[in-house]
């Protein structure tokens, strides 16, 4: 190519990755180390710097100029680089780096198999044709096993070490009336069970409200995230995640100052004597709390009024309407809740009345009674709250 020493150049790199095992076991034998090195050295090449002259590639590779045109001419005619120039007063070069044939392929390569079998005689090239081959058996009639990626030993990645990996200085912000620590949960949870890009505040504001409504542990919490993770999906799903946290059963709630301050569901389970709250309820619950957003201990002075006034029955239709009027009156407060009951439970006058009325909630509830398939479906729905 006659080169000159002011001459400049750039990089052009199409690849991101190069195996180069093929680049030392049988190109190297036909191009010699020098190339091979070249090749590598404009491979790893910031493509980002400035034109450089050939004269400094020289005297980063120890090699004088003629070497250097030697090595790119053998580096182009094994089409490892495409070669393009600008003529000038000082010629422009740029070298694209192209990705190596795989070694098989070098081998059955009409041209370059044959140079390498001359070079290195029959036995050589049969020994390394029959080990490339053993490397492209043929898959088709064989099915994969796939196992998942054991992520437990991240169990002890740090809110610290979270920044730090992230970048991210500034905390999410969430509703302040829930009680899920989930500043823990995230400090706790690794990013193998809860990648960075899930967490948005969205994610983070449906992961504290179900943790809030059910009582849900930060470990619990982090086991059921890790069951609705799939690297498929750009997004936390949601709804897998109400489902599995509606399955669990909490038998206590450490720390609390107030009866109110319990979750909603293992409030209500109290309340009935450790009766179960059926789908419909958590249903009922989550609505209250997540879509009319409802703090917990204002959804339980809700339930326990209505379920008193309506001889220890729940009348759901009745509650999810007090509960828009309370939403709407910005009901944030215990005391508030407290003092706004003796107006949307209003007491019966008399027996009379309250025998109709009696009858009326009972119609209700007998309405809700539900068949197995409306109580499927009831769960159904529950999952398809989005947070």
């Amino acid at each position: 190519m006659n080169l000159k020493a002011q001459d400049t150049y750039i990089v052009e790199n199409t690849q991101d990755f190069i195996d180069f095992k093929s680049v030392f076991k049988v190109y190297q034998r036909l191009i010699g180390p020098s190339a091979v090195t070249l090749f590598g050295y404009l491979f790893y090449q910031d493509k980002h710097k400035n034109a450089l002259t050939h004269q400094e590639l020289c005297d980063s590779l120890s090699c004088t100029l003629a070497k250097l045109d030697q090595d790119l001419e053998l580096l182009e005619q094994f089409n490892l680089i495409e070669i393009y120039v600008k003529y000038g007063i000082k010629n422009e070069y740029i070298y694209r780096v192209l990705a190596p044939l795989s070694i098989l392929d070098f081998l059955k390569n009409d041209v370059f198999g044959r140079l390498y079998l001359k070079q290195v005689g029959a036995s050589q090239y049969e020994y390394q044709l029959e080990e490339a081959s053993i490397s492209n058996i043929d898959r088709r009639e064989y099915e994969p096993i796939k196992h998942s990626f054991d992520k437990t030993f991240m169990q002890t990645w740090s809110a610290v070490e979270e920044n730090s990996f992230s970048g991210q200085s500034e905390p999410i912000k969430t509703r302040t009336d829930l009680s899920f620590d989930v500043r823990s949960f995230l400090s706790e949870c690794s990013l193998l069970l809860f990648p960075k890009r899930y967490r948005t505040e969205s994610a983070i504001e449906s992961i504290k409200e179900i943790g809030s409504i059910y009582g849900l542990s930060v470990s619990r919490m982090i086991e059921l995230v890790g069951k609705c993770y799939v690297e498929a999906e750009t997004s936390l799903n949601v709804k897998r995640l109400r489902k599995l946290a509606s399955n669990e059963t909490v038998q206590e709630y450490p720390n609390v100052e107030s009866i109110y301050d319990y979750p909603p569901v293992l409030f209500l389970k109290k309340l009935r004597n450790e009766i179960e709250p059926t789908a419909l309820e958590k249903y009922l619950l989550n609505q209250l709390v997540g879509t009319m957003g409802l703090s917990p201990n204002v959804v339980n002075v809700l339930v326990e009024s209505s379920y008193k006034s309506n001889n220890q029955v729940l009348n759901t239709r009745h509650i999810e309407m007090i509960g828009m009027q309370w939403a709407t009156l910005n009901i944030k407060t215990v005391d508030q809740a407290k003092k706004q009951v003796s107006s949307s439970f209003k007491s019966k006058s008399s027996p009379s009345k309250r025998r109709v009325e009696q009858a009326s909630d009972y119609s209700v509830v007998e309405q809700t009674k539900l068949s197995l398939e409306e109580e499927q479906a009831i769960k159904d729905a529950l999952s398809k709250i989005g947070g």
